[in-house]
């Protein structure tokens, strides 16, 4: 934590942009770290929340499309791979594979809300050879208010940012009822748009 907190103290938005984009390639930093600690240097004036909430999702995608073009190119056998060596976080990627095959898009929008799952499901997307378009538009609808979420929260918090991690668990069961809530009403969207 240390380190990421002084790289971004370093480094300011460039700092910002990499932990971010590292994150949304499975690399193992907590966005709540990443993104509470840019929320307290909202709250210090050291950052600008609209800025930091640009770069942040901007980094996220990017990441999220580096880990799908690695599921394009890789393919079924690089997630075999490292699921068998127990790399990637094996359990998390096997749930994201088996959330994305069941929902498809869905899976990508509400994906994005849950902790554990939203960095993992952009390489069974990659491997399934979702469409790319539609890709990026639930990616980016699914990172921004997780972005927004935590960047304000460490910004609202202040000093006391660190609380983001110990109630890891409470955000944890907030978002999945609101990824919950969210997939039903894309569910119920997504239906009537096709009777139409």
């Amino acid at each position: 934590m240390d380190f990421i907190v002084h790289f971004l103290l370093d480094w300011g938005y460039i700092a910002l942009f990499i932990c971010m984009a590292l994150e949304n390639m499975n690399i193992p930093i907590p966005s709540e770290i990443i993104l509470g600690f840019a929320g307290f240097l909202v709250s210090q004036h050291i950052f600008d929340f609209t800025t930091a909430t640009i770069v942040a999702t901007i980094a996220g995608l990017a990441g999220s499309l580096l880990s799908y073009y690695m599921g394009l190119k890789g393919g079924r056998n690089l997630m075999l791979r490292h699921t068998a060596k127990g790399g990637l976080g094996a359990k998390k990627l096997s749930l994201a594979k088996n959330c994305f095959e069941k929902y498809g898009g869905l899976a990508v929008f509400t994906g994005r809300l849950l902790p554990g799952i939203r960095t993992f499901i952009s390489l069974p997307a990659g491997i399934a050879k979702y469409p790319i378009k539609r890709f990026i538009i639930y990616t980016l609808l699914g990172t921004i208010p997780w972005t927004i979420f935590l960047i304000y929260m460490g910004d609202f918090l202040g000093e006391n940012w660190t609380l983001l991690i110990d109630y890891k668990l409470e955000i944890g069961v907030t978002c999945c009822v609101l990824a919950a809530i969210a997939g039903a009403l894309f569910y119920i969207f997504h239906k009537q748009n096709k009777m139409k």
